[in-house]
């Protein structure tokens, strides 16, 4: 595909339902709120977890991928995404996030839990977002479980004790 061709399936994809491949049990974990993000399927994927209210939020968004070049090129779709990823690790401009923006909202998103430390609180996001999300909560002193590919719909856990 072109790298025309590849910025309209991510933004199709960013669009698309889901096919939940199993119940999510999430309901009786005692969640005091949700945060999910503002794609769908995050937003879909919540309501399958949680019966309360479910906030939504453009923080907890996936890393946008793009192409990383304009040039007549075509290329397989996850030589699209490996090479996607390398620029927004590296901060290419061609990407509309910087890392280092990532960081920050990743940040910006633990702040905010902090702030009512009482509630737990179910996160629904995306992979690229959890990676980030979890090195943050990890620097923070939170511990959880370790993972290089969250599942689609899987439930991670991370708690910080209060000393």
């Amino acid at each position: 595909m072109s790298a025309k061709q590849f910025n309209a399936w991510v933004d199709e994809y960013n669009v698309c339902g889901i096919q939940m491949p199993q119940a999510i049990d999430a309901l009786d974990a005692g969640w005091t709120r949700c945060l999910s993000s503002n794609l769908y399927r995050a937003t879909e994927t919540a309501k399958t977890m949680h019966t309360g209210e479910i906030v939504i939020t453009d923080q907890l968004r996936e890393i946008d991928v793009r192409a990383f070049t304009k040039l007549p090129v075509k290329l397989p779709l996850s030589w699209w995404m490996v090479i996607g990823r390398l620029a927004w690790y590296g901060s290419h401009r061609s990407q509309q996030e910087s890392r280092r923006e990532t960081i920050l909202r990743a940040r910006s998103v633990i702040d905010q839990l902090e702030q009512d430390q009482n509630k737990a609180t179910l996160l629904v996001t995306h992979g690229a977002f959890m990676k980030v999300l979890r090195k943050e909560l990890l620097r923070r002193g939170y511990q959880g479980e370790s993972f290089t590919v969250p599942k689609n719909g899987g439930l991670y856990t991370f708690e910080k004790s209060l000393k």
